[in-house]
């Protein structure tokens, strides 16, 4: 696996011909004090693909006032290494002022007295802001939900989840993965999975009792976009009967099931897509092993351990991105996808500061 420092060294260089991220524009901005919705939102098309990533919203319909963690724990070898670096480590590793708007965002230090002026995080109504100026970009970009998202509130526990249903079906995502959803038990799930009006996805969502995929939630689904044939495949929380009581969702088991992705990979490789996305909920630390076994996937849109990255990770060829989560981040990612390759990418993690970013009427 390429290092982080590794790979900031050559994304930065390749930038100027291939294209890099966003993220140091809007650092810099923040450092000047001078946010505005316009300069939060600047973002060079590139390409021929576009990806918004959201994640473990949690049912965060509201702005709320959000601390990134102070302590990040990796095991093994993931000691030191991103997601796991936190505070002042993290912003020295990204070039990040102390004070800035970035800092605020993406570290935890000072958080009181820079919550003071900058405010309040996140907002459905200000995430649709952002997806629909993106989608006014690039009208055929594609809207990932990485799950967590109908869980976590007051409202949605009193309502079984349907005010996130509504509000999400109003954003229009175009797929989505699962894990806290899971707590709403399986009649309900059932019940609400049959009306949407978009893809859930799990290759490792199974029938408990015969050990086989699960009708209700398809492996993959296939986007035309930019002229590009995209298979999006679903990797839901792979722990679920561990972390949440089982007798929920009896009907169905989970797992990493690495074999199985590889199996679908290839399937969707045969059928001609030509980019490979994986929507997961695994966390990131499994994200990155999963890159590191199953081969062809080309983006992983990582999710369930709350992590917000300023730059993707390189495993190999498979590019991840961490999107943070309670809806106080939002991920464009634009690819230039020929002959079935990634010739290169623009990535923005863009934060909701929910003063700035004008509500979605």
């Amino acid at each position: 696996m390429i290092s982080r420092r590794d790979f900031l060294q050559t994304s930065m260089a390749a930038a100027a011909l291939y294209g890099g991220s966003g993220f140091g524009n809007w650092g810099r901005l923040a450092a000047q004090q001078s946010l505005t919705q316009r300069k939060l939102l600047e973002f060079d098309t590139f390409g021929n693909v576009s990806l918004i990533h959201i994640t473990d919203i949690h049912a965060q319909l509201k702005p709320i006032f959000f601390r990134e963690p102070e302590i990040n724990i990796g095991v093994g070898d993931n000691r030191g290494q991103v997601p796991h670096v936190t505070g002042s480590d993290f912003r020295k590793l990204y070039g990040i002022d102390d004070g800035s708007a970035s800092a605020y965002a993406l570290s935890y230090n000072d958080f009181t007295a820079l919550a003071q002026g900058y405010g309040r995080v996140g907002g459905l109504d200000r995430v649709a802001t952002v997806v629909n100026h993106i989608r006014s970009d690039r009208p055929d970009a594609l809207l990932l939900d990485g799950g967590d998202t109908w869980h976590g509130s007051y409202t949605c526990h009193h309502t079984a989840g349907q005010d996130m249903v509504n509000v999400m079906n109003t954003l229009r995502p175009d797929a989505m993965t699962f894990h806290w959803e899971f707590t709403l038990g399986s009649n309900r799930i059932t019940e609400i999975v049959e009306k949407l009006p978009f893809a859930a996805l799990g290759q490792n969502i199974f029938d408990s009792e015969w050990d086989e995929p699960a009708d209700l939630f398809p492996p993959y689904k296939f986007f035309d976009t930019g002229g590009v044939k995209v298979a999006v495949i679903g990797q839901a929380f792979p722990y679920m009967p561990i972390a949440n009581p089982g007798w929920m969702f009896p009907e169905y088991s989970f797992g990493i099931r690495d074999e199985n992705m590889q199996v679908m990979v290839n399937e969707v490789r045969a059928q001609g897509a030509e980019l490979v996305v994986c929507l997961s909920h695994n966390g990131f630390d499994v994200d990155k092993q999963m890159a590191g076994i199953v081969k062809g996937i080309d983006v992983i849109l990582s999710g369930h351990t709350h992590d917000a990255l300023p730059e993707p990770v390189l495993v190999g060829s498979t590019m991840l991105i961490a999107s943070g989560s309670n809806g106080k981040f939002v991920t464009r990612l634009d690819l230039d996808v020929r002959d079935g390759e990634v010739k290169g990418f623009s990535h923005k993690l863009i934060p909701i500061f929910s003063d700035v970013i004008a509500p979605d009427p």
